[in-house]
């Protein structure tokens, strides 16, 4: 008979990542009750933040975790508290910043945090291993001298906790500029500052480790759009197809794993995250637009045939957030091959073809000679030669197979808002670019189970379900809901979209907006379990909650014509610009809000019902064309009544005749003045680029 495998206070939690340590022997708090038992106990946090596919955090749980030695040692010293970073985000920027204020270097996950009973952080680091390693103390002899010297140092630890919490208010207080004068040189300097830090033999930023660092590259996608600096789009065009080659890409099941370890893009951190897989498809997309390039719309639509088929919850359409590095506690195993194990799959000759195109050899290109596969120079030679794209396609299709009996790496089946929101507005977009309409089935899928399961009736947000609701939603979540709800309605023509965004943006506006310094809090009014609410405009995982909220006031002053939004849009940038006279740099979603404030949004108004197979329609101009910065609305026959008072229609269009429209008849205005009516593409684009 088995023994019931002793449990801690995590238990009753819904989070994969607090469920994944529920029988550590550390004596583990979730935040509220950790806390309040600190409080009680008048006992010093140890604080460990992570996330379910992070793999450092399953190898420190191993190590330490699951030690029995080390686990004593943090009971008997401190209250220990694991943090789920998904549904805490606001914890865990405020202690990231902490950290790194107390280390001097850059935090990270594992994050671990030392901090007094009221949770004032006041020493730090990320991964800490078992044994002292590579210059890194063994976590036994930091538990022992953190504790030792919070005992014997009051009062100095009391000034560090006081001087961290000052420090990180200072970031939390910039002032706003007082105009927007100055908006066109920070655009413009921050592109070339961007430009400059290309790699530009591998692509991407710097040299390594790699992000994709979607924002920026969309940017400069909109830089070249603007300047048409051929340097601008090659960065871009270089990063990309380097990415799509490479190892970051899983070449039998699509998707991107999260980052690569190497300057190449060869080698990735295996796991995959919804949110870079989401924000990937939407730049893939812009780059087809701008290039005219398919093999950037094939990569769209394999990430989405990922997502589809491992990401999404068979009932709510909801999209999972993310899939594990490891499996069978090895990272990569499940994604990395042996010359043989190819060859016992495809046959000796075919599969030593493969080999070659692929890379695949005997010595390896990750560890115990194991290989990734990637895009040689050998497969370009190929195709049209030994194979066509349909052949490699199917053998790839048996390999995938092949693979998916290995055991599967972790899935994370939490349910996020602002991470499904990003999916849902990039399941839109690809819907109406590809003219693939099952997508925006799905889109509307997802957002249906938002709206009724983590919605409450007063209009606020819940931030993650699991089976229940678990906490109420940040500035993100709003501020990527209404995204994705006005990218619905500029496709759908469904109004109940724009009214539902509206009501999002009020509860934005009363529960996070900061009325004195302008811009939005992270986390909303309410909020009582945290020392200081940030005002986040950098981007790092996801598009910041200020950045978003620019350009969703933007539209919703331009779809209804309300004053109040372009006066809180105007307050905005003044924000952002302070945030920038003080820091020096701006991401990219931000300098693309930003833009869109300068520039002013072109307004397209589409009467749906052209003929899709006339080359030159309006329809497929608009679909193929890139055309950033816009607002858009496509009207059917049976949406015309609910839309046609609104002030987008209404002020714009003096004819009352919409009927004689629905052959895909279109109405651009710029600066208040509207064109003809235009009947299709060639028109359109006179009307937009006039010789």
């Amino acid at each position: 008979m088995v023994k019931n495998k002793q449990t801690n206070h995590l238990v009753e939690e819904t989070s994969p990542y607090l469920l994944q340590h529920m029988h550590n022997p550390v004596d583990w708090y979730p935040w509220e009750k950790g806390l309040a038992k600190a409080k009680q106990k008048m006992k010093p946090l140890l604080l460990s933040i992570g996330y379910a596919a992070c793999h450092w955090c399953h190898v420190m749980e191993k190590e330490s975790f699951q030690d029995i030695e080390t686990a004593s040692l943090m009971n008997e010293h401190f209250i220990n508290i694991k943090i789920d970073r998904e549904e805490r985000p606001d914890l865990d920027s405020f202690y990231q910043k902490a950290v790194s204020l107390l280390t001097g270097r850059a935090g990270g996950w594992p994050l671990t945090v030392f901090a007094t009973p009221s949770g004032e952080a006041f020493a730090g680091g990320t991964y800490f291993p078992k044994k002292a390693t590579y210059g890194l103390p063994s976590f036994v002899e930091v538990i022992k001298y953190v504790s030792t010297e919070y005992q014997k140092n009051p009062q100095q630890i009391q000034e560090v906790t006081q001087k961290v919490l000052q420090n990180l208010e200072s970031q939390s207080t910039t002032i706003a500029s007082k105009d927007a004068s100055g908006l066109s040189e920070v655009i413009d300097t921050s592109m070339i500052r961007l430009v400059d830090q290309i790699d530009d033999i591998f692509g991407g930023f710097g040299f390594q480790p790699k992000f994709p660092q979607v924002s920026d590259l969309r940017f400069l996608l909109l830089s070249y759009h603007r300047r048409k600096n051929r340097k601008i789009l090659d960065a871009v065009t270089l990063t990309l197809n380097n990415m799509a080659a490479g190892g970051i890409y899983d070449h039998l099941g699509y998707g991107f794993h999260r980052y690569s370890v190497d300057r190449k893009w060869l080698i990735p951190h295996f796991e995959k995250m919804l949110y870079d897989n989401a924000q990937l498809i939407l730049l893939y997309l812009e780059a087809y637009q701008v290039t005219q390039h398919q093999g950037y719309a094939e990569i769209a639509k394999e990430t989405i045939e990922y997502l589809s088929r491992e990401m999404i919850h068979p009932e709510y359409y909801g999209f999972y957030s993310s899939q594990d590095a490891d499996s069978e506690g090895v990272e990569g195993k499940f994604f990395v091959w042996t010359p043989h194990e190819i060859i016992n799959v495809l046959g000796e000759e075919v599969g030593n073809k493969f080999n070659s195109y692929y890379g695949v050899t005997e010595e390896g290109n990750f560890e115990d000679g194991y290989s990734i596969l990637h895009e040689t120079a050998k497969l370009t030679e190929a195709v049209g030669k030994d194979f066509t794209w349909d052949e490699i396609k199917q053998l790839k299709r048996k390999l995938f197979l092949h693979r998916d009996k290995r055991e599967k790496p972790f899935l994370n089946d939490n349910l996020l808002v602002s991470w499904n929101a990003l999916t849902i507005y990039a399941l839109v977009k690809a819907s109406y670019i590809l003219d693939e309409p099952d997508y925006m089935d799905l889109a509307e899928k997802s957002i249906s189970f938002i709206l009724n399961q983590l919605r409450e009736d007063s209009g606020r947000l819940y931030r993650n379900f699991r089976g229940k609701v678990k906490s109420f939603a940040f500035a993100e979540d709003y501020t990527l809901m209404i995204h994705a709800l006005l990218e619905l309605f500029s496709r759908s023509g469904k109004k109940t979209y724009l009214d539902d965004a509206i009501h999002l943006q009020n509860t934005l506006d009363k529960e996070f907006w900061d009325p004195v310094n302008y811009g939005y809090f992270f986390s909303g009014n309410w909020q009582e379990d945290i020392a200081v609410r940030e005002k986040p405009v950098v981007t790092f995982s996801l598009p910041s909650a200020n950045a978003v909220s620019l350009e969703n006031l933007l539209r919703l002053y331009h779809y209804t014509g309300n004053e109040a939004y372009l006066q809180r849009a105007e307050l905005q940038v003044n924000f952002l610009l302070g945030w920038f006279q003080e820091h020096g740099y701006l991401s990219g979603d931000t300098l693309i809000a930003l833009d869109m404030y300068f520039h002013k949004p072109i307004e397209i108004i589409t009467f749906d019902g052209s003929k899709a197979n006339d080359p030159d329609s309006t329809e497929k101009y608009l679909r193929t064309t890139y055309l950033p910065q816009t607002v858009s609305i496509n009207i059917k026959e049976n949406t015309l009544n609910d839309l046609k008072h609104l002030p987008l229609l209404e002020q714009r269009l003096t004819s009352q005749d919409y009927h004689n429209w629905f052959d895909g008849t279109t109405f651009i205005c710029r600066n208040f003045t509207c064109s003809l009516p235009l009947i299709n593409g060639t028109e359109i684009d006179l009307y937009l680029n006039p010789q």
